[in-house]
């Protein structure tokens, strides 16, 4: 709270002024993936909006490369995780953004720290979403911004930023995610499949092994199971294993236990940018809350999704061939946009593990019969 108030008493000595034309933006989303591709309908409407300002978007420096791929930016910089913890962080952050003399910041991360530190940079006009879980000294800083559109976690995140924009009169806002991969992860994607004997005659199903948030994981069992009753219901169905360089142990146990030649494992073996290329050959994507899931969602491929912990209220796949998992438990929803836990405050994760994999390939495999005519290059 002493930086809120801080600011408060400073803002009028530091807060430049402005001509009323916006000539320099700066846009806030420091999440992680799912957060970022969630966001980009709002790029692509202030981008849309003011098409002769110079636009900086702050981001976590894991979406440095996926941000390069989209048109909408003129800078990127990344701010790593912790980077903005104490006061000599957030003075340096501050100098930085004050030297650039920002006319508008649009920030769609929760917190502390970015109320103070925008306001601190002298920015005359400040939008900021609102969270619906704050502390005290988080509710407090809410007063440092020009305007705000409050995130009451029973509508989706696209219609607050919707709301959030409405106060620049941008409306509509295009609901539609949008994502782009590397111009030469096509043909990267095609030589890593024909060498893994993948055959162009079968259909692919991809699917997410891990998480970043270890509670919405799978786990070996349910992946092995899934897998195993998606392979004996079609001997022309190969399988992807997508997953990072830190999953790779995950992926060899799993085609040991499964001992199939029709799977094939990804875990490691492309940067993030070249996973749009590698999920559009993929006929059905399975997955979890994630960022894969939204990169896929985003990319209108055929996918199920297993909810978990999460609130799909607030954040869910929205193309037309999205199909939603979520076990119906009295603790379900624990996890939400500006509050996640990172373990199952009860210890059995039965959101996660009482689902079926029967269920679970089942609705695989009825999307791929929906699709069958469609198959992808």
């Amino acid at each position: 709270m002493l930086y809120v108030l801080v600011a408060l008493l400073l803002l009028p000595f530091v807060r430049r002024r402005t001509s009323g034309v916006l000539r320099s933006i700066i846009l806030v989303q420091t999440g992680k993936i799912g957060d970022f591709v969630c966001t980009t309908p709002l790029f692509r409407a202030v981008r849309s909006a003011f098409p002769e300002a110079r636009i900086v978007l702050a981001v976590h420096p894991v979406n440095v490369t996926l941000a390069r791929q989209l048109p909408f930016f003129d800078e990127i910089i990344a701010i790593p995780s912790g980077s903005l913890s104490g006061w000599q962080n957030k003075w340096q952050w501050i100098r930085q953004f004050r030297s650039r003399q920002f006319d508008l910041a649009i920030c769609c991360s929760g917190g502390l720290a970015w109320p103070f530190i925008l306001a601190m940079s002298g920015i005359p006009r400040r939008l900021g979403v609102t969270p619906n879980f704050m502390g005290r000294s988080t509710r407090f800083a809410q007063r440092l911004w020009t305007d705000s559109a409050r995130h009451d976690g029973e509508q989706l995140i696209g219609s607050t930023y919707a709301r959030l924009l409405g106060c620049l009169e941008i409306n509509p806002v295009t609901p539609a995610k949008i994502i782009a991969g590397s111009p030469d992860a096509a043909a990267h994607v095609s030589i890593f499949l024909a060498a893994a004997g993948h055959s162009t005659s079968h259909r692919l199903a991809g699917i997410a092994i891990s998480a970043a948030n270890k509670l919405k994981e799978l786990g070996q069992p349910l992946l092995a199971g899934v897998c195993r009753q998606i392979l004996a219901a079609d001997p022309e169905i190969s399988i992807i294993l997508l997953g990072g360089p830190g999953d790779q142990a995950l992926a060899k146990a799993l085609i040991e236990d499964l001992a199939s030649p029709r799977v094939i494992d990804s875990c490691g073996q492309f940067a993030l940018e070249e996973v749009p290329a590698l999920l559009q050959r993929m006929d059905v994507f399975i997955g979890i809350d994630s960022g894969l899931t939204y990169m896929a969602d985003a990319l209108n491929i055929p996918l199920v999704s297993l909810a978990g912990p999460c609130n799909m209220k607030e954040t869910r796949p929205v193309n037309a061939h999205a199909v939603i998992l979520q076990e119906q438990l009295p603790c379900v929803p624990c996890a939400h946009i500006f509050k996640a836990p990172y373990s199952c405050h009860i210890g059995t994760r039965a959101c996660i593990v009482n689902v079926q994999a029967g269920t679970i390939a089942d609705a695989a495999l009825a999307l791929l019969s929906e699709h069958k005519g469609v198959l992808r290059p």
